[in-house]
C-alpha cells in the first residue's frame, strides 16, 4: 500500500505544469576590425531568446559606453530576428526608453536600473548606460509558437577625437518583467574595444588609473571624490610613500574664464584611504575653486603634489589631468 501511495505522489508531481524560464543570452559581440577616432563605427551583438510558458514583452536592450560619446543621443540601434514565426523583424529601429519610464523590478529609470544591476563591468573611467526598447512585443511560448528566436542588434555610433580603450557592455531583458530572475538569465556581457588614430594619449578604462572619481559619472553641480593612486601596474609616480598629497588644479567657467587653486594647505590636503597608496578628496567644484553660486563650469583640471611642491604629478607633462562631465 505504501508503494502505491508513493507512485500516486510521483504522478501528482508530474501532473504539475513545469516552470519554464526564458533564457535570454548574448551569444556574441562583433567589434569593427580597426575602429578609428572621428568616425562612425558599427558593433554587432548577437542575442538569443529561448521559450517560456507564457509571456509577451518588448525587449529592453542596454548599452554601456564612454560618457564622452554621449551614446543616448548619438547611437543608432536596429534589431533583426530569425525564427520568429509570427513574422521576423528586419532592421527594426530600437528607440531610447524615455527618462520618466521606470523598470518594474526596481522602480527606477531604466538607465539607472541597469547601472545598479550590472555596474560598470570592469571599467575604471566614466561610462554610462543607455537603454533602448524594441517596437515589437515578442510572444514566445514553449508549446505553441517559436521556441527559440535569434536576434542581431546593429549599433552605429560616432567616436570622438579621443583615443580610448574600454569594456563596452550589453544587457537585455523583457521590458514587461525587468530583472525578474525567474524569467531571465545569462543576459549581460562585455568586450574590450580600442579606438585609435588620434594624436593624444589613450584613455585606458581597462586598468586601474592614477586618477579616478567616485562616482565615475558626475555633474559639476555634484559633490564627488577625486582619487589618486601613487602607483599602478604600469606607472610609478614620484609621490610613492609621500607623507601628504595635495589636490591642485584649474577650472574653466563662464565662457572661458579660468581660476587656479595652487596652494598646499588643509583645504587641498587629500586623505589617505588605504595601505596601497590611494588618496582621495571630496570636493564641490564651485566651493573648491571659490566660484559664485551661478558660475557655469565647463571644465576642471587637476594635478597632485607634495607639501613643498617639489614633486608634481600631472598627465605625462601636460600640466593637468582632465576630470569632468
Amino acid at each position: 500500500m505504501k508503494r502505491l501511495k508513493d507512485y500516486k505522489h510521483i504522478l501528482a508531481l508530474l501532473a504539475v505544469p513545469l516552470i519554464v524560464i526564458t533564457c535570454m543570452s548574448i551569444e556574441d559581440i562583433i567589434n569593427p576590425t580597426d575602429p578609428q577616432v572621428d568616425s562612425e563605427i558599427e558593433i554587432i551583438v548577437k542575442i538569443k531568446i529561448d521559450a517560456e510558458t507564457d509571456g509577451t514583452s518588448k525587449l529592453a536592450f542596454g548599452m554601456l559606453g564612454p560618457k564622452i560619446w554621449n551614446i543616448a543621443s548619438n547611437a543608432t540601434l536596429t534589431l533583426t530576428t530569425s525564427g520568429y514565426t509570427p513574422g521576423d523583424v528586419i532592421d527594426e529601429p530600437l528607440t531610447l526608453i524615455p527618462a520618466n519610464e521606470l523598470n518594474p523590478t526596481s522602480g527606477t529609470p531604466w538607465a539607472a536600473s541597469f547601472q545598479s544591476e550590472y555596474g560598470v563591468l570592469g571599467n575604471t573611467g566614466p561610462v554610462e548606460w543607455a537603454v533602448y526598447q524594441s517596437q515589437t512585443a515578442f510572444a514566445i511560448h514553449d508549446k505553441n509558437g517559436p521556441k527559440v528566436v535569434n536576434g542581431t542588434v546593429k549599433i552605429k555610433i560616432p567616436t570622438t577625437s579621443q583615443n580610448i580603450k574600454l569594456f563596452m557592455g550589453y544587457a537585455f531583458c523583457g521590458k514587461t518583467h525587468g530583472f525578474d530572475s525567474e524569467k531571465y538569465t545569462e543576459n549581460v556581457k562585455s568586450k574590450e574595444l580600442e579606438v585609435t588614430g588620434g594624436s593624444g594619449a589613450t584613455l585606458d578604462y581597462t586598468v586601474v588609473s592614477l586618477v579616478s572619481t567616485v562616482p565615475g559619472v558626475f555633474g559639476y553641480g555634484d559633490i564627488f571624490s577625486v582619487k589618486f593612486q601613487e602607483q599602478t601596474s604600469t606607472t610609478v609616480t614620484g609621490l610613492v610613500g609621500a607623507d601628504a598629497v595635495y589636490l591642485l588644479g584649474k577650472v574653466v567657467y563662464n565662457g572661458g574664464q579660468e581660476k587656479n587653486v595652487d596652494a598646499t594647505s588643509s583645504r587641498t590636503l587629500m586623505e589617505k584611504i588605504g595601505s596601497d597608496g590611494t588618496w582621495q578628496k571630496y570636493i564641490y567644484p564651485k566651493d573648491f575653486f571659490d566660484l559664485p553660486s551661478d558660475a557655469d563650469i565647463t571644465a576642471t583640471y587637476f594635478y597632485f603634489s607634495n607639501q613643498d611642491k617639489s614633486i608634481i604629478v600631472d598627465d605625462e607633462g601636460e600640466g593637468f589631468f582632465v576630470i569632468g562631465e
